[in-house]
């Protein structure tokens, strides 16, 4: 007992028994902390483009739910991607009107034969977001955007969110709105990979000629005219005017020509725009791809534009035509630039000729490739009339599609724009490129330095201070 009491009244002992007992606490703290922690329903997103986040945009509209919304995920037990599923769970966890089920389509058939549309059938991995008895499938290949590089795919950006978002204001909406794609002039059709995602994005697609049309039908909400190759006649003219002076929406998109299409420009001119007829050359080299003529031009600061920005992602345009914003236009014209060349381009106006020398009749930049027109109505409460005018169609050539996301994002934001739907500009793919860190040589010698001598030293000496310190306890 004696020899007991001695070994605690040692101060060596005592101390090491306050230091153990003070670990054991504070282990003791740190597990109640994480138990407790991990129950709360609170979670934060680190990533650096947040992508377990869900947008401002998106929970504005669940805001505005006023029906539930079932989101079935078909998944086997077990096999679920993280990735999805947490984004899945922020609907849930924002909004109680929104539930969240998994299906196992293996052992379930017969349930998923209610959701399959003819010639298509549902996959492990595809979502079905349902209100009442509307419903709209989402495949499990449209949750990600891929590039094709060589012969295997690769996942470049995670658009659930977009997709889901979408699909709730399908299902919850009365209509959707209604695209015609302008033919009878050797217009270029709408490429695929553009009628797919407007599709996605609850757009439905036709196509109109004006010339067996009385006029543009009333449920189109916008038009869309593509690298025409020849020009209106006179009656196809006044039924587009008088369409654009009742609040229409339409995208030009206007190649370089070697014939003339005074009608088409006529219409440009009377909202402001005009046609080069020529085609941009780029000599700074941060403005251009691979050619001079496949130009990486400035974005605006157009709220359309503001995605591809915060997106870190760029556009790129061959083979474009300059466009200009006219000196003498209406008052009510609000004329907004979207993309632009540097003030050492140039425009080559001889396109019959192949080099790309610069010559006495070629035009000086800058220049602009894309503009945003409004025109403000006279009487308040009314709709505007909008255009959206891009001088060359090849940026949607499914090379450049693929390859350029910023390129789908522009033509899908400019109809968002146009539609007034400014809830689903912002709603775009996230990144899963990871972001490398880039140091100057200097830089990197400083962080070695701090890693290798810095720190170390610093800990050695903190040791060498406790060990003195309780040699002489």
């Amino acid at each position: 007992m004696n020899r007991f009491r001695q070994l605690i009244s040692d101060k060596k002992v005592r101390y090491g028994s306050y230091s153990s007992l003070i670990a054991v606490v504070v282990i003791a703290i740190l597990i109640i902390v994480n138990l407790v922690v991990d129950q709360l329903p609170f979670n934060w997103d680190l990533t650096a483009n947040k992508l377990y986040s869900i947008s401002e945009q998106t929970t504005n509209m669940l805001d505005g739910l006023e029906d539930d919304i079932d989101i079935i995920a078909l998944y086997e037990k077990g096999t679920q991607r993280s990735i999805v599923d947490e984004i899945l769970n922020r609907y849930t966890m924002y909004s109680k009107k929104v539930n969240l089920e998994y299906v196992d389509p293996i052992q379930n058939p017969g349930y998923m034969k209610q959701f399959e549309k003819e010639g298509e059938s549902l996959s492990q991995g595809s979502l079905i977001v349902k209100s009442g008895d509307k419903f709209k499938t989402i495949s499990r290949f449209d949750l990600y955007n891929y590039s094709y590089q060589g012969d295997s795919p690769r996942a470049e950006s995670l658009v659930v969110e977009q997709r889901v978002t979408s699909a709730i204001m399908y299902v919850t909406s009365d209509d959707n709105p209604m695209i015609y794609s302008l033919q009878g002039h050797g217009e270029t059709k709408m490429p695929y990979e553009l009628s797919k995602q407007l599709e996605n994005e609850n757009y439905d697609i036709g196509e109109l000629n004006l010339i067996t049309e009385e006029k543009v039908p009333e449920d189109a909400d916008m038009l869309f005219i593509m690298s025409p190759k020849r020009d209106l006649s006179e009656d196809e003219e006044n039924k587009i005017r008088e369409y654009l002076e009742n609040s229409g929406r339409i995208v030009f998109i206007m190649d370089f020509l070697d014939v003339e299409i005074p009608r088409f420009e006529g219409i440009l001119k009377s909202y402001g725009v005009g046609l080069s007829g020529a085609m941009a050359v780029e000599e700074d080299t941060n403005r251009f791809m691979n050619f001079p003529i496949w130009l990486v031009p400035k974005l605006g600061g157009h709220e359309i534009l503001k995605p591809i920005k915060s997106g870190d992602m760029f556009t790129l345009l061959p083979y474009a035509q300059p466009i200009e914003e006219l000196d003498t236009k209406r008052r009510s014209l609000e004329i907004d630039s979207l993309l632009t060349t540097s003030d050492v381009a140039w425009g080559k106006t001889n396109l019959d000729e192949q080099d790309l020398e610069k010559s006495a009749d070629s035009l000086s930049g800058p220049f602009d490739l894309a503009l945003a027109v409004t025109d403000k109505p006279d009487n308040y409460g009314d709709k505007p009339t909008k255009l959206i005018v891009i001088g060359g169609s090849r940026f949607l050539d499914s090379q450049f599609l693929g390859q350029v996301p910023g390129n789908l994002n522009l033509m899908l934001n400019s109809f968002n724009w146009l539609q007034d739907r400014e809830e689903s500009i912002s709603i775009r793919p996230k990144s899963l490129g990871l972001k490398r860190l880039r140091m100057t040589q200097q830089q990197s010698l400083i962080m070695s330095g701090v890693a290798v001598i810095l720190i170390p030293a610093i800990i050695l000496i903190m040791g060498i201070i406790v060990w003195a310190r309780r040699r002489h306890l």
